[in-house]
């Protein structure tokens, strides 16, 4: 049998940005007002661990983790003078934790330096 490679830096990023994402979430569990506030925190918080455990659980095995899917670009029309701007829709839960998390993953590489590469400094 083969030995299994090490776990690529992209791999390692997105563990250290779920790791992130569920230290973000337990910090808003501390901070929620009431019981029913609570209880939605631990449900996102209890998400996140799950996707954290089995992405950890993915690279111990010495898989690949698989690229989280990106929502189709939706196609214009052919463009057109419009008489006034229209307010932007709000943006899903998904949206906004793939945002925080490319903002973590960003904060994760100027903060070591930009280094993409692997090896011991």
């Amino acid at each position: 049998m083969g030995e299994v490679g090490k776990t690529g830096d992209r791999a390692l990023l997105r563990l250290g940005a779920q790791m992130a994402e569920v230290e973000a979430l337990f910090a808003c569990v501390l901070d929620t007002p009431d019981a029913q506030a609570e209880r939605r925190a631990l449900m996102e918080l209890a998400g996140a661990g799950t996707r954290l455990a089995e992405l950890a659980g993915t690279l111990a095995a010495g898989q690949a983790p698989l690229d989280p899917p990106r929502p189709p670009r939706p196609r214009r029309a052919p463009a057109r003078r419009r008489a006034a701007a229209t307010r932007r829709p709000a943006r899903t839960k998904l949206e906004r934790r793939i945002a925080r998390v490319e903002v973590t993953t960003e904060w994760i590489i100027t903060h070591t330096g930009g280094s993409t590469g692997g090896g011991v400094r």
